[in-house]
């Protein structure tokens, strides 16, 4: 309602500056005139009546009811009475001051020839063609307010969805999370580990992290790399002392932002998919560099081969997911590649900031 009421105060505010310019103009040509500038007036908001009409209640009716015919018969019967009306007030004004020059009474002193059978009813032919001008006019503003609220419309469409598909892209981050260190959890608890503890105070950070950064569009990069090693600390608790994990990152800074947990998913594959399910000589080398306005992570790591040749199928959830984030945040300002090859796969991710 608050966009409808918007547009309509808008539009209004179009045809009152819109009248206001005639009835401006209709003053200035009447300055030393003998012609009663009330009566001057008056007849450019005659003429003024039928475009009113039409444009703030037939043409919204049009595009409600979507009923041509009953809309033109409605325009044309408007347009006969107006045209009936303002041609018996100029036969008035033309007889009271003796003068037939249209210019005396209006700026849209535009007229059209009678047929010769119909000449004395020349004062008709002197007001609808000002009438229909006006109409015309009017109509073509409609129009193009039109246009532009419905690319309005569309344009808030597509934001809604964008942030109703980017809230539910963020709520599948936590539960995929959630499950990969619950089963580190459920590992060390096995084990009866004194670890175990430390684990559980790392998730509640990691945790409150994905619970109350994620609400934010736009995050420090250094929170982003914090959480990052807080994960790889605790998924080293429980892989193999042969698996070799490492993590740098350079040239950040907390001017630098992002969006949040775009990169941890990634991390979260590597450790799936990587030292989870190869046995010997197993690693994860990630790296995250900002030169410029450019931010470039890479996360390259082992795995077996799977069964399918498709290189997604290896990233799984969170590959996806990120892909879709990228696009609905950075669109046309992120490059994401991913290599897969001889037991290696490797993500790259671009992001201009």
């Amino acid at each position: 309602m608050k966009v409808i009421s918007s547009y309509n105060l808008g539009r209004l505010f179009l045809n009152i500056l819109f009248t206001a310019w005639i009835f401006w103009a209709a003053f200035m040509n009447n300055a030393g005139s003998e012609v009663a500038i009330g009566h001057v007036l008056l007849y450019n908001f005659l003429l003024f009546v039928p475009a009113w009409i039409n444009n703030f209640s037939l043409l919204p009716r049009l595009r409600r009811t979507k009923r041509v015919g009953r809309y033109l018969g409605s325009v044309i019967l408007v347009f006969l009475i107006s045209s009936l009306i303002a041609g018996v007030y100029l036969y008035w004004l033309q007889n009271h001051y003796e003068t037939n020059d249209l210019s005396d009474f209006t700026p849209v002193g535009i007229t059209s020839s009678a047929p010769h059978f119909l000449r004395e009813f020349q004062y008709f032919f002197d007001a609808f063609p000002a009438i229909l001008i006006l109409m015309i006019l009017l109509v073509i503003g409609y129009v193009i307010r039109e246009f532009l609220r419905k690319l309005r419309k569309e344009k808030h469409i597509q934001n809604e969805q964008a942030i109703a598909e980017l809230n539910l892209l963020k709520s599948q981050i936590s539960p995929h999370f959630l499950f990969n260190v619950l089963n580190s959890l459920y590992s060390l608890s096995l084990k009866k580990s004194d670890q175990t503890p430390d684990v559980i105070l790392k998730l509640s950070d990691i945790l409150r992290y994905s619970l109350y950064e994620t609400q934010e569009r736009e995050v420090s990069v250094l929170g982003e790399v914090a959480i990052i090693e807080t994960y790889i600390a605790i998924e080293k608790m429980r892989i193999s002392e042969t698996a070799e994990v490492t993590f740098t990152h350079e040239g950040i800074d907390e001017t630098v932002k992002m969006a949040p947990m775009l990169l941890l998913p990634l991390v979260e594959n590597a450790f799936k998919h990587g030292v989870d399910s190869t046995v010997d000589d197993s690693y994860i080398h990630a790296s995250l560099q900002k030169s410029g306005n450019r931010l470039v992570f890479t996360c390259e790591n082992t795995y077996k081969e799977p069964k399918t040749s498709k290189v997604e199928k290896v990233g799984g959830i969170g590959i996806q997911n990120i892909r879709k984030r990228l696009e609905l945040l950075y669109p046309g300002r992120y490059q994401m590649d991913l290599e897969n090859r001889n037991g290696i796969f490797k993500v790259t991710v671009l992001i201009l900031l």
